[in-house]
């Protein structure tokens, strides 16, 4: 991986180990046989299964994150200082975006990293501007936001620039003291409301588009398009269209052939990413469900939490899937009025289910 240089610059940190761990039990002043020890002793991180690799490649790149945080992974990577002791953890997202993404799916991808790190830490000590693209050249970071989340431990969050074939990329870094990232002179509640704005879920705009066409294909009784159309609403992150293919699996009779063991598979990622009328296969409340589909509690927790940011965000099948939640008690509190108020939102879109569910509980 090309080696980045950062726009704000590092103050000059002291090579004894400070008392507050970075990540996963990594403390600064660490030496390189040290941070490898503590990568292979985590739970959280998935690394390579034996160490002949790293002798050609080195640590950087090489451990990933296995819980996501906005929906994304991480690379690990580490910044020693001169005399071989770490200074600083940063984590690189494994998702790239092109220039012509800058605005939309980056900038979406960045709220969505923003977001699960305020879930964990609280809001950041200062609020500042989106980055305009020409800033960042190539081969450049720019943090924006920073939290101290522990003494002597500091965490800055922004983006990289790896060039045109790779693209950029959302970060954030554990290290210790450093330089503060852009301040911006604007109110801070005026930009607090310009992140809040930001959609979180830009792919979920398109997945309406596809899961509205797999409806009408129904209709129709065309069934492969219906199957595609469901396909695609699930490959841009909407778990409704794992749903839909699953449903088409499991009848096997409407020209998409019956396969169980497929629609298995397609409830298990529907489950996975929090989607109630696929999860509750799995067990009669989420955190049961959640276990069997190999989710840990805090990744359990997230996935919750961002099927609701999604239907506030106004998704249909979120607004579906959060009124089956409050119908059922899965995973929310049993609330009929909660329930009808969601589904009520889904169907004022258009929203074949949340309509038929709507004339029931009349």
């Amino acid at each position: 991986m090309k080696k980045l240089a950062y726009v704000a610059g590092l103050f000059a940190l002291t090579c004894s180990p400070l008392l507050a761990a970075l990540y996963e039990g990594l403390e600064v002043g660490m030496d390189k046989d040290q941070v490898l020890k503590t990568l292979r002793r985590s739970k959280q991180l998935e690394g390579p299964p034996t160490d002949a690799l790293l002798s050609r490649t080195g640590l950087n790149g090489v451990f990933k994150t296995r819980q996501s945080i906005g929906g994304q992974t991480f690379s690990l990577n580490f910044d020693y200082d001169p005399s071989g002791g770490l200074r600083a953890v940063v984590l690189y997202s494994r998702s790239k975006y092109r220039g012509s993404e800058y605005e939309t799916r980056l900038k979406s991808a960045y709220k969505a990293l923003l977001v699960g790190l305020t879930e964990q830490f609280g809001e950041p000590a200062n609020m500042p501007e989106w980055v305009a693209r020409e800033s960042l050249q190539e081969g450049r970071i720019q943090y924006m936001h920073m939290w101290k989340v522990s003494p002597g431990v500091f965490l800055m969050s922004g983006l990289g620039n790896m060039g045109a074939m790779e693209g950029y990329f959302p970060l954030f870094r554990f290290s210790g003291p450093s330089g503060m990232p852009p301040k911006s002179k604007r109110d801070r509640e005026e930009l607090k409301r310009e992140w809040a704005a930001i959609p979180e879920f830009l792919g979920l705009k398109e997945a309406e588009l596809h899961i509205s066409d797999a409806v009408r294909a129904m209709g129709s009784k065309k069934y492969k398009d219906a199957f595609e159309c469901f396909q695609q609403a699930a490959e841009l992150g909407c778990p409704r269209g794992y749903w839909g293919m699953a449903f088409l699996y499991d009848q096997g009779k409407y020209g998409v052939k019956r396969d169980k063991k497929k629609a298995e598979e397609m409830h298990r990622k529907a489950g996975a990413a929090g989607y109630a009328p696929s999860a509750s296969r799995f067990g009669a409340a989420w955190p049961d469900a959640a276990r069997v589909l190999g989710l840990t509690a805090a990744e359990a927790r997230e996935q919750s939490r961002t099927r609701r940011r999604a239907a506030a965000e106004g998704y249909a099948s979120e607004q579906y899937n959060l009124g089956v939640m409050y119908q059922t008690g899965f995973g929310l509190p049993k609330d009929m009025a909660k329930a009808r108020e969601w589904f009520q939102k889904a169907a004022d879109q258009g929203d074949v289910q949340a309509k038929s569910i709507l004339k029931k509980l009349r």
